[in-house]
């Protein structure tokens, strides 16, 4: 069955230099895909490595990065940065209307 994303030619989010070149080798032919969650901490978003986008995602290119959104992300992080921390060898998203961080567990 044919995933059906819609690709995008604009979405306000973008990549810091240091993740669009680490997410090059870690992604290895795959996307990175964004999705909307929610659990015992709020709401937030998880960043995962995908082989093809979900049906109803949208599909942007960001630094030559195939970045997969679900309707929730695309619709919520306007603005909102991807960056690397060298410290914890991962991603985050840096989001101007984030009120705090929130861990669980």
């Amino acid at each position: 069955m044919a995933h059906r994303a819609r690709y995008e030619e604009r979405v306000n989010i973008s990549l810091a230099p240091d993740a669009a070149a680490h997410l090059q080798s870690d992604l290895d032919g795959r996307i990175l895909r964004i999705a909307f969650t929610t659990g015992c901490g709020g709401s937030g978003y998880r960043l995962s490595w995908a082989d093809a986008p979900l049906e109803g995602d949208r599909v942007v290119q960001l630094d030559g990065i195939r970045v997969a959104l679900d309707d929730m992300a695309a619709s919520r992080l306007d603005g909102a940065v991807i960056e690397y921390d060298a410290e914890e060898d991962g991603y985050s998203l840096d989001h101007p209307d984030a009120v705090e961080a929130v861990w669980c567990g």
